[in-house]
């Protein structure tokens, strides 16, 4: 116990070093050759993208999210959509928030029969006003999912975020707004992460006793499934959402 301490005091700097911390035992199990790499990282090293790719499903996350916790660009097959207003994921999932359980399993199955049309290469460069601190990495995990950054209302139906104005989201990212429990936990809901890595990622403990949506698990799911779908195809998306009702 004393030994994985420290080891999370040492890797307290690097938001993938905390995560690892976190998860150590049960990755250390089976981290065979990636060992010395692994240990680089807990004492606040930097990954390598060919690391994030083979530590990614050690720890159950999506490779994307993972680049992301490691402060990494996107390669070229993990970048979602962009671009595709005035439509994002995220203005799906607030129509199939309100949406039954029989009929939120319709839209998955709708949106997952829908041909992928990968962004183009090069993307236009991700605009990153500031430093990756705990508040900005949340919201570049929302554009992950080519949900808009700013989607307070997201945050709230289905993670019980706070209801607060754009700009108080916003201000996450320079982080003039504190990111508290209460946001943590709404993140990992929307996000699909288990709500203890996310915390371990932020340094910010999850809420106690979160009023999250019944059907959060379809939610975030969906929202990895609609990732890389067109201004059109979000438009049908939307549509097809609207019958459902």
């Amino acid at each position: 116990m004393a030994m994985l301490t420290a080891m999370v005091e040492a890797a307290s700097g690097a938001a993938l070093g905390r995560l690892l911390a976190h998860r150590w035992p049960e990755v250390a199990a089976t981290a065979g050759a990636l060992r010395p790499e692994l240990d680089t990282l807990l004492t606040g090293g930097a990954a390598s993208p060919s690391l994030v790719r083979r530590l990614a499903p050690m720890l159950g996350w999506h490779t994307a999210d993972l680049f992301v916790v490691a402060g990494l660009d996107l390669p070229q097959d993990l970048v979602p959509a962009s671009g595709t207003e005035p439509w994002h994921v995220g203005t799906v999932l607030e129509d199939a928030a309100k949406l039954a359980p029989q009929s939120l399993r319709r839209l998955r199955e709708f949106v997952r029969s829908l041909p992928e049309h990968p962004p183009a290469w090069p993307p236009v460069p991700p605009r990153h006003s500031y430093p990756l601190g705990p508040g900005e990495m949340m919201l570049r995990l929302l554009r992950n999912r080519n949900i808009g950054p700013y989607s307070p209302k997201v945050l709230y139906r289905i993670g019980d975020g706070p209801m607060v104005p754009y700009a108080t989201m916003a201000m996450l990212g320079p982080g003039r707004t504190r990111l508290t429990p209460q946001y943590v936990t709404a993140f990992a809901t929307v996000l699909g992460i288990p709500d203890d890595d996310l915390a371990a990622v932020a340094g910010v403990a999850a809420a106690t006793d979160p009023r999250l949506h019944r059907d959060r698990v379809e939610l975030a799911r969906l929202a990895w499934e609609a990732r890389r779908l067109t201004s059109e195809q979000l438009s049908e998306v939307l549509d097809v959402a609207c019958r459902q009702r």
